[in-house]
């Protein structure tokens, strides 16, 4: 009899984590994000392990995850990226920091009004850094809410 009440308990105790991380992420789905807005790409653009087609997209920073979540203009999630703010970066203006060799192009920064730089990664182009200042483009995101 008693292995029945270790199974039975094993059993409740899997179904309450259950719950208790449904619950978790209930909670962050509906978590205000910390800024949105949205963006124009006139290129073909690299963000991690995504390729933004030229066109029209949105994104936010999700709190309760830290990440910031990009979508095209259908809604679907096209990029996810950690985000690590830093407030003593920029605060003027709000827009995407892009490395350009050549054809190729790839996000390398993100910066808030008013926040500071919300993403940050090494220059994508390894051996070209002394030339980053001439190839960079900034695209202006326009932020909806802060």
């Amino acid at each position: 009899m008693k292995a029945n009440g270790k199974r039975y308990s094993g059993i409740w105790t899997a179904f309450l984590g259950i719950a208790a991380a449904g619950c978790l992420l209930a909670t962050a789905a509906q978590a205000d994000p910390l800024f949105s807005g949205h963006f124009q790409l006139q290129n073909k653009v690299h963000w991690g392990s995504a390729t933004l087609e030229p066109g029209a997209y949105s994104l936010e920073l999700d709190q309760p995850t830290r990440t910031i979540v990009v979508r095209d203009a259908s809604g679907k999630t096209v990029a996810r990226a950690f985000s690590r703010t830093d407030e003593t970066a920029d605060r003027s203006d709000s827009k995407l920091l892009i490395a350009v060799q050549g054809d190729e192009r790839a996000v390398y920064g993100l910066t808030i009004a008013g926040i500071g730089s919300v993403y940050q990664r090494a220059y994508p182009f390894a051996g070209i850094r002394e030339q980053e200042a001439r190839n960079t483009e900034g695209v202006r995101v326009e932020v909806a809410k802060k």
